[in-house]
């Protein structure tokens, strides 16, 4: 199976339990390792048998706002059930980080990474 990777794509959301992390939006980080046969594609030289990488960033954007959210666990669900759906891929791995979630620590970032088939 071959992977297609889209690697810090950021976004800004609504995210967080907190009072103050419900005011405003948050920078975070996605990443996506997409698994499909990308043979077709690659011998024909032929976009319709693809990926559209353009598509698949404008679906994670439209899933990251459609609501708020309090987990990043559920956005990553959110995502990977939508990508599974709308795209010929066989299993998604979705990242997703959000600096600033330990603010005061010295900690990067927090990080939730689930793979689906």
């Amino acid at each position: 199976m071959d992977k297609i990777t889209i690697k810090n794509a950021p976004f800004s959301c609504f995210i967080g339990i907190l009072d103050h992390e419900k005011k405003r939006k948050h920078k975070i980080f996605i990443d996506l390792e997409l698994y499909t046969d990308i043979l077709q594609a690659s011998r024909s030289d032929n976009i319709n048998y693809a990926i559209d990488y353009t598509a698949v960033y404008e679906e994670i954007g439209k899933t990251v706002e459609a609501k708020q959210y309090n987990l990043i666990e559920t956005l990553a669900e959110a995502i990977a059930g939508k990508i599974l759906k709308k795209f010929d891929v066989k299993k998604i791995m979705v990242r997703i980080k959000k600096p600033r979630a330990l603010q005061h620590r010295d900690v990067e970032y927090t990080a939730v990474e689930i793979t689906r088939p």
